[in-house]
């Protein structure tokens, strides 16, 4: 083995690792997270729109899905085969990296999915109060202060 085709090994890894935990894990825990966690919100709340949700689940599948096909393909296709394996052990380590993030029980996931989902909710649950984009407009633009209040430039 060369130096070449170590650092090409290497680079593959990376490229494999970064890809899979940027966009591959979405997908993952949109499949194994948020279809359990929305089958409970609907349990929870009758009024929960699960048809918003599970066409959002199926959107974040599909895109992930064709962009890390798409990304492996053109890696299997022109690259050799140390770069090839490399990228594998790189979507296989993003994977073991992330794996408690799959389950639904996870107080991480639960908070991303009613931030995410908050659309889905009832307008008068109170987990969406918080998300109504006035309320969010308010939050990130606090109204200024009265120019009679505000001191004169020295």
């Amino acid at each position: 083995m060369t130096i070449e085709t170590i650092a090409a090994f290497l680079s593959f890894v990376a490229v494999g690792f970064v890809l899979m935990a940027t966009v591959g894990i979405q997908a993952l825990v949109a499949m194994f997270s948020s279809v359990p966690l929305t089958r409970r919100h609907v349990k929870e709340c009758p009024n929960f729109n699960a048809q918003r949700a599970y066409h959002r689940i199926k959107l974040v599948i599909t895109v992930a899905c064709i962009l890390v096909c798409v990304s492996a393909a053109l890696v299997v296709l022109f690259a050799p085969t140390a770069s090839v394996l490399g990228f594998l052990l790189g979507l296989v380590l993003a994977f073991g990296a992330e794996i408690k993030r799959m389950c639904p029980d996870n107080e991480r996931n639960r908070k991303s999915y009613e931030s995410l989902y908050a659309d889905c909710y009832p307008l008068s649950d109170s987990r969406t109060v918080n998300w109504l984009p006035a309320v969010l407009l308010r939050k990130l633009h606090p109204a200024s202060r009265s120019r009679s209040k505000t001191k004169e430039p020295q």
